[in-house]
């Protein structure tokens, strides 16, 4: 979202729309992001901690946790809510009232619970080990105020818990359950089957916000003057609006085509992205990456990664 933000017309009818998934996702990010340092504090030697699971279900069907807690003992599900104003839970839904406007969510204590089940099942299914779990709704965000139906409050002050908590809650819960039910072997099969089995969801970015290739503007993107108005010279990108210089700002214009676009691109294509004129010069770009490629140089196609692009 943040690479199509920089590549369309400013009045694009989806802009303000993509604007606000984007401020509701990087909120839900830092939510998560809270979550895991305060994970990170429990002791390491008797717990597996993964983030972030998309796991099947059923014909292409997914389940996705947060942060799940695994050890020895039970397995913890963690269901991050990072939003402001008032929550208030109950036993259909989630209110979140904020600025004057209410809004209604899915009930995450159902949610967190349905996660618990289909993880049980799974574990269950593929490596006939029992392994009892819980789940909590974790509030990350400290200024929000967290309310129940008072018809609810007796299930939902139970399973709602702030950020802060982590710590102290995992500590009461090992407490309370002192057994060890499985070994440390099927605690490492358990933790390998799942990330075996995760699938990250990769969407069509321009299908969801119903954006058009030819609206995609090419150029290389000025980290100072937030403009796509970097122009190639004598080693280096330099910004014709400000001045800018930087040898590497090709990497991030292929880091937005990677996100946008595909994950091959020819030299033709990057010249055109790039918005460069000489094929020695994008030869000379595509050969400092050290990607990967496959055909002869007259139709080769060069394979873009996160991970080689961040190296």
């Amino acid at each position: 979202m943040e690479a199509l933000l920089r590549r369309i017309h400013p009045n694009h009818p989806s802009k303000a729309q993509i604007e606000e998934e984007l401020r509701f996702r990087k909120a839900g990010y830092r939510g998560e992001l809270s979550l895991d340092y305060h994970m990170s504090q429990l002791p390491q030697n008797e717990h597996f901690i993964l983030h972030d699971l998309r796991l099947p279900l059923w014909n292409n069907t997914f389940f996705q946790i947060d942060s799940l807690l695994l050890s020895r003992r039970y397995f913890t599900n963690y269901e991050v809510k990072n939003h402001s104003g008032t929550l208030t839970f109950e036993e259909q839904q989630m209110l979140q009232t904020y600025e004057g406007r209410t809004e209604s969510y899915p009930n995450p204590i159902t949610q967190a619970e349905n996660q618990q089940y289909h993880l049980e099942n799974l574990i269950s299914k593929n490596l006939d080990i029992v392994l009892p779990g819980t789940s909590f709704v974790v509030v990350t965000n400290p200024s929000s105020i967290v309310k129940f139906d008072p018809q609810y409050e007796q299930i939902a002050s139970q399973k709602v818990i702030r950020v802060g908590a982590i710590r102290q809650n995992s500590e009461l819960f090992w407490k309370k359950h002192q057994e060890h039910l499985i070994s440390y072997t099927d605690l490492q099969k358990i933790s390998q089957l799942l990330i075996k089995l995760d699938t990250p969801l990769k969407p069509d970015i321009l299908q969801e916000f119903r954006v058009d290739k030819c609206d995609i503007h090419p150029g290389v993107y000025c980290d100072k003057c937030k403009c796509l108005s970097m122009l190639r010279g004598y080693g280096t990108w330099k910004c014709k609006r400000c001045g800018f210089t930087d040898k590497m700002a090709h990497v991030q214009a292929l880091n937005d085509y990677l996100l946008l676009i595909g994950n091959t691109i020819t030299n033709s294509q990057l010249r055109f992205f790039l918005q460069i004129n000489s094929i020695t010069v994008a030869t000379q770009l595509l050969g400092s990456l050290n990607l990967s490629f496959e055909g002869t140089f007259k139709d080769r196609k060069y394979h873009l990664s996160l991970e080689a692009l961040k190296k």
